[in-house]
């Protein structure tokens, strides 16, 4: 298995990362295959990154939930996207494994000050 690693700011603006190591495929600029559910990380290094589980592997999914709750470990925020494609105001409690696609977008990048 592939790993990828996302690294993420501990706080805005600060020199330190964590990474996040995942064995989900990243998808560059696509959208992910039919079946496929997508995680969008938003950071201020990287912009837009995008991996993508089959929601019919239960392998898969265990690793989307294990990838989901690294990144709220981490101080991103997930959102349900909407029907128009954009992240809606629901903020996800626990993973769905079922979601076409979810948002995480880092505290820092969310709050104001």
């Amino acid at each position: 298995m592939v790993e990828n690693v996302l690294e993420l700011p501990v706080f805005k603006g600060g020199k330190g990362t964590v990474q996040i190591k995942t064995g989900l495929p990243e998808l560059g600029e696509g959208h992910a295959p039919a079946g496929c559910g997508c995680f969008r990380v938003m950071t201020e290094k990287d912009g837009d990154k995008r991996y993508s589980w089959d929601r019919h592997d239960f392998a898969q999914i265990q690793e989307a939930k294990a990838f989901f709750d690294k990144c709220v470990a981490e101080g991103l925020v997930p959102h349900r996207v909407g029907v128009d494609g954009r992240a809606s105001a629901e903020i996800m409690v626990e993973f769905d494994p079922l979601a076409e696609e979810i948002i995480f977008v880092p505290v820092a990048m969310v709050a104001g000050g």
